[in-house]
Formats: C-alpha cells, structure tokens, sequence
C-alpha cells in the first residue's frame, strides 16, 4: 500500500514536470540600478510553475523574481548544475542586488552555484540566501529507495540525495555568507518510520541545518507544500529584508 502512493506520488511529480514545462531563462535580464533580484530555484522533479504562489509573494514584496527552469528527473548532477548555472549567470549578470532562495534540491544548485562563483562572496552585489526543506545532509526516503526501480528512473541527482559521503549536500562546501535555513516539521505517515526525528516527509530537520548558517526556523508545514504556505514566505521575505528570521512571529506561531 505504501509503494502504491509513493509510486503515485512519483508519478504526480512527472506529470507535474512536464504538464508546468515552460521555456528556462535563455537571455539576460534587464534591471533598474534599485532593483533588487531573487533567484528562485524548484526542487526535484519540479518546474518553474511549481513556484508561481511563492513568485507571487515575492513580487508582492517588491523584488524582481528571475525564476530557474530545468530538467530533473532522470538527469545526471553535472547536467542539472551545468544548466541552473548557465540560468542563473543570465539572471545574475546585471544584477545590482542578488538573493538567492532554493526549495529542496533548489537549495543545493544554489549552494554549487555560488562555490563557484566566489567572487559574489564579500561582494556588495550578493544579498541573502534562504534554504527551504533543503536535504544538505541528504535524504533518509532517499536512503530507503536507493536500491528500488524508482532511483534508477529518478537518475543520478535523485540518487546523490542520500546521507553520507556520497551526498551531494555533503560534498559541498560551507560558505562565509548570510544563509537563512527553514526546515518543516510536518512530517507524514507514508515515511516517518525512515526518521529518527522530526521531518518534513521527505527531510530530515536536522539535515536542513548547516553549520555556518545564519538563522534557522522551524515551521508545521510540508515538504511539498512550502511551496504555498503563507508563513514560510512570510518567514523568507523577513530574512531577505533583514538578514534573521522573524522570531517573535515564530513564538506566535507555537503558542
């Protein structure tokens, strides 16, 4: 019964990919010198459209969204990294203020983007970066499924989303920037026997965390559906605008 809805969860994310498939960023952007630019990058087995509410929201705050596009399932690391940089070199280049923010597997292109891209680091340039349900020490469902027909259709970046060394998370360096870490706690009954702790369904809390990040939050939501929760693009516009979480609306949120 569990394989039949993961298998049905799988298959949703497909078609999802390739029923919301729209044209990634081919060309750079033109921007005002006060503009202020947020990358925005999906996670796995995603497009562009999966973000349209959080696009919304952050548009709504006033930022410019330059919003990523590409091809995840079935797809090797090198491709995916290869084509969310191409993307966010054209959303980047004339950029006079850059965010970054990543649901998921969102979280780790943008992590790789900017370990080879130092010279943002230090740069006046490069504002904050906000991970969302990001696996940065992997994925215990991951784990589960490594050896299952699933990972062998999901390809090599579904597989480099398990713990341990051979993590794509774990393989990437800790950057000296301003990074914001929101982890989910609303875990399900479909995986929470893979966990030892609180998740998200797919994601481990503790897996969210880094150690050089900057603030960290936790909120009742799912993995999937950060996507659309309200507080969570409450929580990351609060820490583009001023570099921390909103804690004191956190406490409200718990009490």
């Amino acid at each position: 019964m569990i394989m039949k809805k993961i298998v049905s969860i799988f298959v949703t994310s497909m078609v999802l990919l390739i029923a919301g498939c729209s044209t990634s960023v081919t060309e750079p952007k033109q921007y005002q010198p006060n503009d202020q630019v947020v990358v925005l990058a999906h996670g796995l087995g995603r497009s562009d459209f999966a973000m349209w509410r959080f696009t919304q929201r952050l548009e709504n705050a006033g930022y410019i969204v330059c919003t990523l596009n590409y091809s995840s399932i079935g797809e090797s690391v090198d491709s995916v990294l290869t084509s969310t940089s191409a993307q966010m070199d054209l959303c980047t280049d004339s950029a006079p203020k850059i965010h970054f923010v990543g649901h998921s597997l969102g979280g780790l292109v943008v992590r790789s983007y900017l370990q080879n891209h130092e010279d943002f680091i230090g740069s006046d340039r490069l504002g904050e970066v906000v991970l969302m349900g990001t696996p940065n020490k992997g994925s215990e469902v991951a784990d589960h499924y490594i050896d299952s027909w699933l990972m062998e259709v999901g390809g090599e970046i579904s597989q480099a989303l398990v713990t341990g060394e051979n993590s794509l998370g774990n393989q990437l360096k800790e950057l000296d920037i301003n990074i914001g870490v929101i982890a989910g706690t609303k875990g399900t009954s479909l995986t929470n026997s893979y966990f030892n702790g609180p998740n998200d369904g797919l994601v481990s809390v503790e897996s969210t965390k880094l150690s050089n990040m900057s603030d960290f939050v936790e909120i009742e939501v799912g993995h999937s559906n950060m996507r659309y929760n309200e507080e969570v693009a409450k929580q990351a516009i609060y820490f583009l605008q001023h570099g921390r979480f909103d804690h004191i609306q956190d406490l409200a949120q718990h009490h």
